[in-house]
């Protein structure tokens, strides 16, 4: 069905890119399940608000059920594919809503510690005016060890194979004939050098808050 081809083009363009932490990611893939259902719901109703391929081809009505089965395999397949995130569910609601969440919902070592931090009207601040990876640095390691464990857990997690891919590509646009010479040092810091943001300057003043 090219309507759902496209809104999985869609899909598929928001999950590559840089500077997307896991969380940003498992939005995306929600946004698209829920899409499915609501698909799925619509075409049993007959409604094809969100089909203008199907509008334009006047589809068969008896039709109808086969595309909805196909839907709703496709949102099975997602689940299956995704059930690790589904399992880690808590620690990023936790990560990127540490203000909301309820005290209740996450493990016992973690209560008294999420409650200091959710009473912190500095930290509250800097939450709203931050992105993500700019306010975790901010947490005090003395005051909130185990927030900041969390947050860098999830930081360093890897929602997709986009980074690794085109550093490879990095790699093999270096490693060439006329480059014969160069040796797996030189070649690894030719790679830090291409994937890294950090500037001369700022490889020499670290800010050791997030260390």
């Amino acid at each position: 069905m090219v309507d759902i081809t496209d809104l999985l083009n869609n899909l598929n363009v928001k999950l590559q890119g840089k500077e997307q932490i896991i969380t940003e990611l498992f939005d995306h893939i929600k946004a698209f399940q829920m899409k499915l259902q609501l698909l799925c719901r619509h075409l049993s109703a007959g409604n094809f608000a969100h089909f203008p391929s199907l509008r334009d081809v006047n589809v068969e009505v008896d039709r109808l059920p086969e595309y909805g089965e196909l839907l709703s395999n496709l949102n099975k397949e997602f689940d299956l594919c995704f059930v690790d995130f589904k399992k880690t569910a808590g620690d990023m609601e936790l990560f990127s809503q540490p203000f909301s969440v309820s005290p209740d919902s996450v493990p016992e070592h973690l209560q008294m510690e999420l409650i200091e931090f959710q009473c912190d009207t500095e930290l509250r601040r800097k939450f709203v005016s931050l992105p993500l990876r700019d306010f975790y640095p901010h947490v005090s390691k003395q005051r909130y060890p185990q927030m900041r464990k969390n947050a860098q857990v999830m930081l360093s997690l890897f929602g997709s194979t986009y980074i690794c891919e085109q550093t490879f590509n990095l790699m093999n646009l270096n490693k060439i004939k006329l480059r014969g010479t160069l040796t797996d040092s030189h070649l690894q810091d030719i790679l830090t050098l291409s994937v890294s943001k950090l500037n001369r300057s700022q490889t020499k003043h670290k800010n050791p808050a997030f260390n």
